[in-house]
Formats: structure tokens, sequence, C-alpha cells
């Protein structure tokens, strides 16, 4: 028997079974990149030739859109944490925009651990941190599946409609049970104020509404044959697929599952192999807007050092 295997035994049952979940996850994330990589190869020609004949301008305006969500984003963070300890604007754009490129260290969560280590430093307590972690996440999550199916029913252009209708319903019920969530999983005394709660969801309407133009925008930078459904279904498809994907714990930030599920409903003249590449290259232009918006918080920071 190995140390290694005889390490394991000895562990205790909860050890053992998140030692099985981290293992799995990793042998999802690279049969996931693989089998895109493997649609990437195979669909190489349609994918040039759609890219050789995208409209820069819509590229470049999807990866504005992009970046510009992200300056929306510290608002949602000052309402969060606005109960014990206010934090003003700069400092919020500072914890969410410099530690963008931790979005791409291996397990996709050392964003949101950064962002909390610097809000703890900033004298952030543990309730608090409690909150924001919680209402960030299941506010998008619930907000995205809720709002995105709704979107696909009304288009008439879902597929799996009776399963997204339910799961479209289970988001807004989500939704509107985030505060009373938040309230058990804390133990707090207290119910997160509804008025604020109220203009957290005004600002996650805006978030989604610019990342969802990003992606509409990049989709109608191709020519007609690659966007086959309506507006409001491939704003409806985005919405739910980024939902989909952002449960799926298994998969840091969505990775594969947001492509299948999105390219299986997105679906017309496109088959399912083509469409899915061209989703995993539309990360291209998340990666754009992400970097875009943490060198222009690079700047804003460095001049207002330099006062």
């Amino acid at each position: 028997m190995s140390l290694t295997t005889d390490r394991v035994r000895r562990m205790p049952m909860a050890g053992r079974m998140g030692a099985w979940a981290v293992g799995l996850k990793h042998v999802f994330v690279w049969g996931a990149l693989l089998a895109m990589l493997v649609a990437l190869w195979h669909s190489r020609e349609f994918i040039l030739g759609a890219w050789s004949t995208a409209r820069p301008a819509s590229v470049l305006a999807a990866v504005v859109l992009w970046a510009a969500a992200h300056f929306v984003l510290p608002c949602v963070s000052m309402l969060v944490l606005g109960g014990s300890k206010s934090i003003g604007y700069r400092d919020a754009l500072a914890v969410h925009a410099l530690r963008l490129p931790a979005k791409y260290l291996p397990g996709g969560v050392w964003h949101l651990v950064g962002r909390v280590a610097d809000l703890k430093g900033l004298g952030h307590g543990r309730q608090s941190l409690a909150e924001f972690v919680l209402l960030e996440n299941l506010v998008a999550a619930t907000f995205a599946l809720g709002v995105g199916g709704v979107l696909l029913a009304l288009s008439g252009e879902a597929r799996w409609p009776e399963l997204v209708t339910v799961i479209a319903v289970m988001g807004l019920v989500g939704l509107a049970a985030v505060p009373h969530l938040v309230k058990l999983v804390t133990r707090s005394e207290y119910l997160f104020p509804i008025g604020r709660y109220a203009r957290i969801l005004v600002l996650t309407a805006g978030f989604w509404s610019l990342t969802s133009a990003a992606f509409v925008v990049f989709l109608s930078g191709f020519r007609p044959a690659v966007m086959p459904t309506g507006v409001t279904a491939t704003v409806g498809t985005y919405l739910f697929s980024w939902g989909v994907g952002f449960v799926a714990f298994f998969a840091p930030q969505g990775v594969g599952v947001f492509e299948f599920v999105a390219g299986t409903l997105l679906q017309g003249k496109l088959d399912l192999g083509r469409a899915v590449a061209l989703l995993a290259s539309y990360r291209i232009i998340v990666l754009a807007g992400d970097l875009l918006a943490w060198a222009i918080a690079v700047v804003i920071f460095r001049r207002l050092s330099v006062r």
C-alpha cells in the first residue's frame, strides 16, 4: 500500500469526500478543456472563417461593454457592506478591479478569496464578509437563472421549454428568498434590509444588461448564420447558460458547462460542435474585457497615488 493511499484511508469521511470532490473537479475541468479544444480543432476552418469576417467594431464594443460591467459591481459591494462598516467606491473598485487577474489562477476562486482578504484588511468582520459572499453569489446565480429562463420562455425559441420554465421559477423564488437564506446561513438576528436589497437587484440588472449586450454584440459581429435566434432568446440563453455554469460547482467559471448549454440552446444553422467552438472563442472577449478593466483601474490608482 502506498503512503498516499494510506493517508487517504486514515482521513475522516468528510475529508475523503472533499478529496474525491476536488479530484472529480480536476477531472471535469481537464475533460471540459480537452472537449473544447477538440471542438475548436474540428471546427477550426469555420472559426477562422467566422473570425476573419467578423466586424472589428463589434468585437471591440463587446470588450468595452464587458469591461464597463466591472465598474458597476463595486456599487453592489458598497450596498452589501454598507451596514456595519461603510466602504467608498474607490476602495470597492480597488478591491474588485485590481484583483481581476486572480480569476485566471487554477481553481477559479482566487478572485473572490483575494477580495475577501482585502475587505478583511479594511476592517470588515466575519459576519459582514459572510453576507458579502452569500449575497453576491446567490443574487448572481438566481437572477441569471430566473430572468434568463423567463426571457427564453417569452422568446418561444427555448429548447427543453418545460425544464427551462421550472428552473426559471425556482430562480425567481430563490431570488426573492435570498435575504432570508442569508439570515439563516449566517445566523443573523436581523434580515438584510429590503430597501438595500432592492437597490442591489437594480444594480445587478445593470451589470447583466452590460454583459448580455457584450454577448449579443459579439455574435452580431459575425454573419447572420452564426446568430440564428432573436435578441431576446440570445440574452436569455446567455443568462441561463451562465447561471447553469455557475451552479455547476465542479466547473470553475462554468468552463465547458456554459459553452455546452449555450451551444445547445443557440443551435440553429450551426451544429453543436461549431456552436460550442464559437462560444469557447467568446472567452477571448471576456479575457480582454477583464484585462481592460484591470488596466484602467491600475492607471486610475497610479494617478491618484501621485497626487
